[in-house]
């Protein structure tokens, strides 16, 4: 890795290959389709190579990459949560079945589901939404800690206070579409 101020082309694109893919994986399971996740991680690249080699000589590349890619992700999810944007989900690519026999209708719930996790997510503490998206994306205990600047022996801790906070808002959410539905049953039967 050369320590000068400006990339060697060659480092920066062996970085590239190593994580882009990976990279758009993990983005991609938070936001709405592949052209918003790309475009999140082109972002994310175009931020590394502005910041210089140094980023990459501290050896913790993949986890500044990770850290800032989902920084990014639930930015946007807030950006669209804050404007009213509802995007379409495509429930075939992103958390569709592969089974030709998923109906109409679990397809539309699939995509329910999809859409109040990631408004869970949206109202989640970041590092706490991070540490999730970064378990459930795959990484190990040793690559969150990297990418969340922590100790190792923290992630499992991290994790567990996450996985709890996520559920509470989850379940008042839940709660609250209950009452709502309950509520539009009433009117309708006046």
């Amino acid at each position: 890795m050369s320590m000068s101020s400006r990339w060697v082309e060659a480092d920066f694109e062996a970085i590239f290959r190593e994580h882009y893919e990976r990279l758009v994986g993990v983005v991609r399971r938070v936001l709405h389709g592949d052209a918003e996740a790309e475009e999140v991680c082109a972002e994310v690249f175009l931020r590394l190579y502005r910041s210089g080699p140094g980023v990459a000589a501290s050896g913790l590349v993949g986890g500044w990459l990770y850290r800032t890619a989902t920084r990014a992700s639930i930015d946007v999810l807030r950006a669209h949560k804050r404007h009213g944007l509802e995007e379409e989900l495509d429930t075939d690519r992103y958390g569709g079945s592969k089974d030709e026999d998923d109906g109409p209708l679990t397809k539309l719930l699939r995509g329910e589901r999809i859409a109040e996790v990631r408004s869970v997510l949206a109202r989640l503490r970041l590092k706490k939404a991070q540490v999730l998206l970064l378990r459930h994306s795959g990484l190990s205990y040793q690559e969150i800690a990297e990418a969340m600047q922590v100790r190792a022996a923290s992630v499992g801790t991290m994790l567990v206070r996450a996985e709890a906070e996520f559920s509470a808002l989850y379940q008042q959410q839940q709660n609250g579409n209950q009452k709502a539905s309950r509520l539009e049953e009433a009117k309708e039967g006046r």
